[in-house]
């Protein structure tokens, strides 16, 4: 048995509509209301354009079931959780829009890989790794 791939990462924010709009208008992901929740206030799943739950956003003072054994502690930045990497596609949209956004970005291209990577901070100090593949010369 082996891992096949990322699930999901959770991020536990006093800021949940916020965080929930840097995904959605920064990014172009689908925010809903996670389930359980009375509203995105309360708690926000992001999804991926194939339907999958790929960011699960919530308040701080929210009970988790690993809250009994492994108690949160609020922090601001990405010193737990250093940066969280998506695959992406149109490096020229992704670009345009995390301009309009205001946003500073570092984009590091790595050729062994064909990638571009773009590293990008959201408003909780979380850093997204946006990457793309580029066409082999």
């Amino acid at each position: 048995m082996a891992v096949r791939t990322l699930d999901h990462v959770n991020i536990r924010t006093a800021d949940v509509p916020g965080t929930a709009a840097f995904f959605r208008d920064v990014l172009g992901l689908r925010a809903e209301t996670a389930p359980g929740a009375g509203s995105i206030d309360q708690g926000c799943w992001i999804h991926d354009p194939d339907g999958r739950a790929i960011v699960h956003i919530g308040p701080v003072d929210a009970a988790y079931p690993s809250d009994d054994a492994l108690p949160f502690t609020p922090a601001r930045g990405s010193g737990a959780v250093h940066h969280v990497a998506l695959e992406c596609d149109d490096l020229p949209a992704m670009v345009a829009r995390l301009d309009a956004a205001g946003l500073a970005v570092v984009r590091k291209d790595y050729p062994p890989a064909n990638l571009c990577q773009l590293f990008v901070e959201e408003r909780n100090g979380i850093i997204l790794e946006l990457n793309f593949r580029l066409e082999a010369a």
